[in-house]
C-alpha cells in the first residue's frame, strides 16, 4: 500500500461498507472499492474512547461479519 495514502483516507472517510470484526467486537473494517475489482480494507480499532488504525491493505472479496453500514 506505499504511495497509496489517499486511497486510505479515502477508505476511512467516505467507505463503501463498514463491517465488525467476527473475532474481535473492537475492531472495525473499512471497505472501499478502488475501482479495480479490488476493494481496499482499513482495519482499526476502538479503545479507550479512542480508534486508530492497525493496517490496511488490498483484498478481492469483503470478509465475514456484522455488516454495520453500507453506502
Amino acid at each position: 500500500m506505499s504511495n497509496r495514502l489517499t486511497d486510505v483516507q479515502n477508505t476511512l472517510s467516505d467507505p463503501d461498507e463498514v463491517r465488525l470484526s467476527t473475532t474481535d467486537a473492537q475492531v472495525y473494517l473499512f471497505y472501499r472499492n478502488d475501482g479495480t475489482k479490488r476493494w481496499v480494507c482499513a482495519v482499526t480499532r476502538r479503545l479507550n474512547g479512542e480508534g486508530f488504525l492497525i493496517t490496511v491493505y488490498r483484498t478481492s472479496a469483503i470478509k465475514e461479519g456484522e455488516q454495520l453500514w453500507q453506502k
